[in-house]
């Protein structure tokens, strides 16, 4: 899980909320914006970098459009270069700053089971070679190579579920995906880094999302119930993956993959068990 804050009219978050955000998405801290003709972006970096960005570079310029983004790492390692934005670019280079740019700039919230099979499969459409991104991968990189080639709002359609997707333009943000909600004058893709009056400091961040997490949407519990009955996982397992911020989805998505190897490597032993057979065969035929 991650979260994308968007910023719009020029109120940005206090350094406070910056910092609740950062405790549940401690992976990596970043912030794209714009001037109005070029976007630019500094990313792997700390809550309190972004506070110092915000104070002594764009509120002196007049600058009112930003996104920000807090990542946990779900696709993909724990690393600055896969921090958010990716660059909407033809090969979607892994930079960790950039100014005075052309070309849009994605944020995402969620995880894209689909995203090697998408990938994999636009590319074999393909009549001619085209060149892929080097380096390490994540679905968010994915989606913004899919984004360079088939235009943003193509490439959100692929993307199903709960994610959530921000363009940031020249000319504003675009977003995509469902369930965006108002925090503080700004539209964030959740709100679990948001203290409650329930909440308290534990050693996994706010306890408000441990409060929060007995109140999922409908359709989370009947992910949650597939999940319990499907593989071997229990309430208070789900509940911790909750409190260290994954959300449901992450948690199907970890189980998913899971499975998807467990079932790999028993494809593997079967055909390696049929090629060892029909050595034998070919040895007593001798």
């Amino acid at each position: 899980m991650c979260v994308v804050i968007c910023i719009e009219d020029g109120k940005y978050p206090a350094k406070s909320t910056l910092e609740d955000a950062e405790a549940l998405n401690s992976h990596g801290g970043s912030i794209g914006w714009t001037d109005g003709k070029y976007t630019y972006y500094r990313k792997g970096i700390s809550s309190k970098k972004i506070h110092n960005i915000i104070e002594h570079k764009l509120k002196p310029e007049g600058i009112k459009t930003a996104v920000i983004h807090f990542r946990i790492a779900s696709v993909g390692s724990v690393n600055k270069k896969l921090c958010h934005p990716f660059e909407i670019t033809k090969r979607v280079d892994l930079n960790l700053a950039g100014s005075k740019c052309k070309f849009p700039l994605l944020f995402h919230n969620g995880t894209w089971s689909d995203y090697a099979d998408e990938f994999i499969k636009y590319l074999g459409n393909q009549h001619k070679p085209v060149a892929i991104p080097y380096g390490e991968y994540s679905d968010s990189r994915v989606m913004a190579y899919l984004a360079y080639r088939l235009g943003h709002k193509d490439m959100a359609k692929l993307v199903t579920g709960w994610n959530k997707i921000a363009i940031l333009t020249p000319k504003g943000i675009i977003r995509y995906g469902t369930g965006w909600c108002d925090v503080k004058g700004n539209k964030c893709s959740n709100d679990y880094f948001v203290p409650t009056p329930f909440g308290a400091w534990n050693e996994f961040g706010y306890g408000n999302f441990i409060h929060k997490q007995n109140n999922y949407e409908k359709y989370e519990q009947e992910i949650i119930d597939t999940m319990k009955k499907e593989y071997d996982i229990t309430q208070d397992e789900i509940d911790d993956y909750i409190s260290y911020g994954y959300s449901v989805y992450d948690i199907q998505y970890f189980l998913d993959e899971e499975d998807r190897r467990i079932k790999d490597m028993h494809a593997s032993d079967d055909e390696l068990e049929i090629m060892q057979n029909y050595a034998v065969g070919k040895m007593y035929e001798q």
